[in-house]
């Protein structure tokens, strides 16, 4: 009897109040079920993600696509526009190019005319020339040296400087017996020295004047002028580089004088204008007296 009481006591705990208790279990499954490791996804769900991330896949290539035909088709129409436009500027380019080399053809021809003309004009330039009749030397300067056998005026722009170099004399001619003066317009580099005169051919010095004058009787004479005791032969000589020279000769009783104009380059500034002067100057020559 002792033995049922007992388990009826076990029972009768078992059956007491459930609140407490429940609570217990109630915990310890919250317990477990928040401590319990996540479980992978289940492959269906797999499947679709996969399934998404195809989809979209196929989506961007098929832009991608979209994008590529319409931009390759843009660059073959940029490409044969291209073409064509590059072939118009290549041909323009070409038809300018033969323009350029007709109009330098053209330029060199007017240059060689231009130059021939020159040639034509300075040659007729050259075979006019004349010596003036009458030269006005108001405020020109004299040359008055006694060692000198003659005198000449120059006007103020020019200058007479000793000689560069010591002057050629001719075999068998004595130093001291060649009388020479130099000229030249002042601070005018380039026509240093421009007028020389000086005497010389000592072997016909002192034959007659008629003698003179049929020893240079062959000379290409532009112009001829009869001095006081003297003749003035004007003509274009040739030195030994071919350059033309203006030369004078003046033929005396008892010498002769050359008298030449030094620069060969006539494209000179100012060429023309100290050309005339030394026709001007050298008339002014006179033997044994100065001209006022």
């Amino acid at each position: 009897m002792a033995l049922d009481n007992n388990i009826m006591d076990e029972l009768g705990s078992a059956r007491a109040p459930k609140s407490k208790r429940t609570k217990q279990v109630l915990k310890a499954v919250v317990k477990k079920v928040e401590t319990a490791p996540e479980k992978p996804a289940t492959p269906k769900k797999e499947e679709n993600l996969l399934f998404t991330l195809v989809i979209v896949a196929v989506v961007i290539l098929g832009i991608i696509g979209i994008v590529f035909g319409y931009t390759k088709d843009k660059l073959k129409e940029m490409k044969t526009g291209g073409n064509d436009v590059t072939k118009q500027l290549e041909q323009q380019v070409a038809e300018l190019k033969q323009q350029l080399t007709t109009v330098t053809e053209k330029t060199d021809n007017l240059e060689k005319d231009n130059l021939n003309n020159k040639e034509i004009v300075l040659d007729l330039y050259e075979k006019s020339r004349k010596l003036p009749t009458e030269v006005v030397i108001t405020d020109w300067t004299p040359i008055t040296d006694e060692k000198l056998g003659f005198t000449m005026s120059y006007p103020a722009t020019w200058e007479a400087v000793a000689p560069v170099a010591p002057a050629p004399v001719a075999e068998g001619e004595k130093v001291e017996s060649v009388q020479m003066i130099y000229l030249q317009p002042i601070g005018v580099a380039e026509f240093a020295n421009a007028i020389t005169v000086k005497s010389d051919y000592a072997d016909f010095a002192k034959m007659s004047l008629q003698d003179k004058l049929e020893v240079f009787q062959d000379l290409e004479l532009i112009d001829s002028v009869s001095i006081k005791g003297g003749e003035m032969l004007y003509f274009l000589n040739a030195d030994k580089d071919n350059n033309i020279v203006p030369t004078i000769l003046i033929l005396t009783k008892d010498n002769i004088y050359r008298a030449t104009f030094n620069i060969t380059n006539k494209k000179v500034s100012n060429y023309f204008e100290y050309r005339k002067n030394f026709e001007e100057i050298v008339r002014t020559f006179a033997v044994g007296e100065v001209k006022k």
